[in-house]
């Protein structure tokens, strides 16, 4: 049995994303709105995917936050619409090393205040938070050499 391609991709996108901890409907949505290439409206997505106006919305907010999709205006519609960013896989590689770098930074914040006392402690919360800053370096530098690989194939 043949299987419509588009429509295994999508499908193959909320597996992933599942597989990554979110809802498989915002991987369902991510490859929706990669496959359309323009701004949806969320009636037009939870028609296509075959989900609630609701949980479309609650996906796409969720996929904006994390800076994959962006919010955008429709000519002549005040619903709201959404569509993928150009180069979705290094804008969450990037958002992945600033909420790392973040993490980092409070991690160390908080193991200065450790007392004496606990020193044994804060060295491994320090240890903890570089591993985070380790991360955060790393995956910076994939998102560079990602971006120069992608121009260097236009």
């Amino acid at each position: 049995m043949n299987r419509d391609p588009i429509e295994q991709f999508i499908e193959q996108m909320g597996f992933m994303t599942q597989d990554d901890g979110l809802p498989r409907i915002a991987g369902q949505v991510l490859g929706y709105l990669l496959i359309e290439g323009e701004p949806r409206t969320l009636a037009e997505i939870s028609e296509a995917l075959s989900v609630s106006k609701a949980s479309a919305s609650t996906n796409c907010r969720q996929l904006a936050d994390k800076g994959i999709l962006t919010r955008a205006n429709t000519r002549g519609s005040r619903a709201d619409s959404y569509m993928a960013v150009t180069n979705p896989a290094e804008d969450m590689l990037a958002g992945m090393a600033a909420r790392y770098r973040a993490r980092a930074r409070a991690i160390e914040d908080a193991a200065t205040g450790f007392p004496d006392s606990h020193a044994e402690a804060r060295a491994r919360v320090t240890a903890f938070a570089r591993f985070f800053r380790t991360s955060a370096d790393f995956l910076e530098e994939w998102t560079e050499r990602a971006q120069r690989q992608m121009a260097d194939s236009e």
